[in-house]
């Protein structure tokens, strides 16, 4: 169907104007009532505005396009008569680049047409109110002013800030505003994801707080009992380590009078056969190391101590498995290896014993081993220190956002 203008109408020849059809008596709905296609909300407005009234002929185009396929179809094949088809072809082809231009020359005036219903002011122009104003009565659709000017943004080619004629397209309003509401949607949900990992982190850092108050006064004797039993935990490293340093001893027998001094501790702890004896001091001193009320200065070296203990045992598990590689694939591991790797962990295990008992006879906390200082640090700082110096962001992470990451 198309329209057609009564006089004193528009003097716009819309017979050719392809916009889908209203019936004659229809008027302006109510703008909540308006299709989301732009084409439909045009047929209403210019039907309302200026009276034009839809016709039941086809359109002229059509009818041309139609004949052009029934001549087509009348033409003899190819094999009677080919320089006739080609003439029909050619004439088809001519016929449609003229329809083609007839339908450009359509939706140009209808742009036109709906361009002088939406300049209201009749600047020749529109501004972000007007388009506003045009997307509510065309579109169905409220836009805020935000959203308005940055239609006008997109819209605007040649940079004036204002909407010229040929630069007015519905269809690109559909697709911007199919566009600004996706960005908005994501923007609100980072927004909802940013406040809630915030309300988190402060319920988080609240926890923090009132665990850091609930701990008791830390035991900061470092007497002289404290300071020998702080000395007496690191016996187990030392003999666990000295089955590491028989290729050390071999090659430099004056250290054997030194080892004698550990022959006591030795035979105490292997009193229990199978190696039950370790087993046993292993566990006695992991849970004096747990217990609160005991000396800090204690607690840290029980726990330095094990974890050097714990270190030897990984060391020993290692070797056994590269050795059992070798034999299945008949390459025995070199002596020279074997006596080199042994000797250099005796010797990092035992100076780190040293260092530490050394450290501990001053009363002051052996922090100088990296990672078994910060394992041993931890250990202890379920008691908080008279002074409160002490850094605990450190720890925040370990004992609150990892777990509730883990959760």
């Amino acid at each position: 169907a198309t329209f057609v203008a009564p006089r004193g109408a528009l003097s716009i020849s819309a017979q050719h104007v392809a916009v889908p059809a209203v019936p004659s008596t229809a008027a302006p709905r109510a703008v909540g009532e308006h299709s989301s296609d732009p084409r439909v909300g045009l047929a209403v407005l210019l039907a309302g505005r200026y009276g034009w009234r839809a016709t039941n002929g086809a359109s002229a185009p059509r009818k041309r396009w139609s004949r052009c396929v029934a001549q087509a179809a009348k033409g003899s094949s190819v094999e009677d008569d080919p320089e006739a088809l080609a003439k029909e072809a050619a004439k088809l082809r001519e016929e449609v680049a003229v329809l083609e231009q007839e339908q450009e020359e359509a939706r140009r005036k209808e742009r036109q047409a709906l361009f002088r219903i939406l300049d209201t002011d009749s600047s020749g122009a529109l501004d972000a109110k007007e388009l506003q104003k045009g997307i509510k009565d065309v579109m169905g659709t409220d836009v805020d002013d935000a959203t308005a000017e940055r239609l006008v943004q997109a819209l605007d080619l040649n940079g004036d800030g204002i909407i010229q004629p040929e630069e007015l397209d519905f269809d690109a309003v559909q697709r911007l505003l199919k566009e600004f509401r996706k960005e908005m949607q994501s923007k609100e949900e980072a927004e909802k994801t940013a406040a809630y990992e915030t309300t988190e982190e402060q319920m988080l850092r609240k926890e923090w707080e009132q665990f850091l108050a609930s701990r008791p006064p830390r035991n900061e004797d470092t007497g002289l009992l404290t300071r020998v039993g702080s000395l007496a935990a690191y016996l187990l490293p030392l003999t666990d380590a000295l089955r590491f340093g028989m290729f050390l001893f071999a090659a430099f027998p004056f250290i054997q009078p030194f080892l004698d001094l550990l022959v006591i501790p030795v035979l105490l702890i292997n009193a229990l056969p199978f190696g039950l004896g370790y087993l046993a001091t292993f566990f006695v001193m992991q849970g004096l190391a747990t217990n609160k009320e005991l000396p800090a200065l204690l607690r840290y070296n029980l726990r330095q101590a094990i974890t050097l203990d714990i270190f030897l045992v990984l060391m020993s598990l290692s070797g056994g498995v590269f050795q059992a590689v070798a034999n299945l694939a008949q390459t025995p591991i070199p002596l020279e290896i074997v006596g080199f790797s042994s000797t250099v962990i005796y010797l990092v295990v035992t100076l780190c014993c040293l260092y530490s008992i050394a450290v501990s006879l001053t009363g002051n906390l052996p922090k100088g081993l990296g990672v078994l200082s910060e394992v041993a640090e931890f250990q202890i700082f379920d008691t908080a220190p008279s002074d409160g110096k002490e850094d605990t962001s450190k720890f925040y992470d370990r004992l609150f956002k990892d777990k509730d990451e883990k959760k």
